[in-house]
């Protein structure tokens, strides 16, 4: 939990009793690849951190899986429309490989939120990462093409190497055959 503690420290900027009392709410998930976090159709009720591992979080169109986002160790996610809203969730939480995932409900996330201030700033912050990740991949699809999507992956991420290539073919909006044409220019 050492690194997750490095990780709401700097994103919180709170004092050690803060960052305590923050970790204190916090109850760990062991999952196994494959295993799930959250299902379409459930209503998202807590806020994840990672401590190992990967989660992917993706959607079903007809018989199509799209990847909206793959989490890895140091980030915090949920789904918010849900979440803030307590309606069914679209969308799938899953472990992509062996994970440790700690949790915070709403209902102990609300009320620590009323008396730590470093707790509302690990939120607000998490929310303003999330805002600009989505405005850039919106951004990303409306103005790049398919090749400069997989470079700027296969720059900022490790997953070439991590995930199957059809979870990167999805997050990228090609098919997995496009994908391979992509990766063979590049050779």
């Amino acid at each position: 939990m050492d690194y997750l503690k490095q990780e709401i420290q700097n994103l919180s900027q709170g004092n050690v009793e803060q960052v305590a009392e923050i970790l204190a709410q916090l109850k760990p998930i062991e999952l196994n690849k494959g295993g799930f976090l959250l299902r379409a159709g459930q209503v998202c009720k807590q806020y994840y951190f990672i401590e190992r591992g990967s989660v992917r979080l993706y959607y079903y169109k007809g018989d199509n899986d799209f990847t909206v986002w793959i989490g890895t160790a140091g980030q915090i996610f949920t789904d918010l429309e849900s979440y803030l809203s307590q309606t069914e969730s679209r969308i799938y939480f899953e472990a992509i490989e062996k994970s440790t995932v700690y949790v915070i409900s709403k209902q102990n996330s609300d009320q620590l939120a009323l008396k730590n201030n470093a707790y509302n700033t690990l939120l607000r912050k998490t929310v303003e990462i999330a805002f600009v990740n989505l405005s850039r991949n919106v951004i990303s699809f409306q103005s790049e093409e398919a090749a400069e999507r997989y470079e700027r992956v296969e720059k900022e991420k490790n997953w070439l190497s991590r995930y199957p290539l059809r979870y990167i073919s999805s997050f990228i909006g090609v098919t997995q055959s496009s994908l391979s044409r992509l990766r063979a220019k590049k050779k």
